[in-house]
């Protein structure tokens, strides 16, 4: 298949990047605009049943397993959904060869850390004439010298492409508008780092960014792009909302080693 072009990469409208990676793999998988709309609508009212999720949160491989293979089309599956699981960059690589011979879609889960943030910040600002040249290279070699990846900025994105020969892999990011023009934008990782941010999800994620200490979320959008109530984590999950809160807003990850094959069953 084909690359998203930075033009068709949609930008998520709060914690939903398992949810908009969806969308990227539509995208990519060749779905029509009248397809997208029914698509997004039945993952929109799948997610909001859902009590494992919040805000669109997905912290776990098997959610968004479920949500996707419930999206049905005419009566029927419309996606078929498996995991796969890798630990190595050759492992990994072997994934990205098999995706390109059968060209299904690769959605991958991984810590994005600050400066990868900065840098893509950067560059969108750059193209308006808002930061010189010196900055966005200083902000590169800040990126490309990362070592640090953290459960806590857990992520999820679409593998739009991959350089065979260089290592290099190429997320569709949803992450933010960098260029001011709605829509997200391509992210590049070596293979080897690209695992290493995998693996890196281990441990928790910190809804420190997300929740005030009585457990009300502020300013997040659904699928949809319609905000979520304040109220929203207490009235769909209270126990679980009770259970971050009293461990000082962390949850335990079910991302690691792992990421989803996605194909078109119609």
């Amino acid at each position: 298949m084909p690359p998203l072009s930075p033009q068709r990469i949609p930008v998520q409208t709060g914690a939903n990047c398992g949810l908009f990676a969806v969308v990227s793999a539509a995208r990519f998988l060749g779905c029509d605009a009248t397809t997208e709309r029914a698509l997004v609508g039945q993952l929109d009212q799948l997610e909001k049943a859902d009590p494992r999720t919040f805000i669109g949160e997905v912290l776990s491989i098997d959610l968004l397993l479920d949500l996707i293979r419930g999206i049905r089309l005419n009566g029927e599956a419309f996606f078929r959904a498996q995991s796969a699981v890798f630990s190595t960059p050759a492992q990994l690589r072997a994934r990205l060869q098999a995706s390109a011979q059968t060209g299904s879609a690769l959605l991958i889960p991984f810590a994005r850390p600050e400066s990868y943030d900065v840098f893509y910040r950067l560059l969108g600002r750059q193209s308006t004439g808002d930061v010189k040249a010196a900055a966005v290279d200083a902000a590169r070699k800040a990126k490309d010298a990362e070592r640090v990846f953290l459960p806590a900025d857990a992520h999820w994105a679409l593998v739009n492409r991959w350089e065979a020969t260089q290592g290099t892999v190429f997320l569709a990011d949803s992450f933010e508008d960098v260029w001011g023009a709605g829509h997200g934008y391509e992210a590049d990782f070596s293979l080897e780092k690209l695992v290493a941010a995998n693996l890196a999800l281990d441990g928790c994620f910190d809804w420190g960014n997300f929740l005030d200490a009585q457990g009300r979320v502020w300013g997040m959008g659904d699928l949809l792009g319609r905000a979520y109530a304040p109220s929203a984590p207490r009235l769909k999950n209270p126990a679980r909302l009770e259970a971050i809160l009293r461990n000082g807003m962390q949850e335990a990850l079910d991302l690691r080693g792992r990421l989803i094959v996605l194909e078109r069953m119609q």
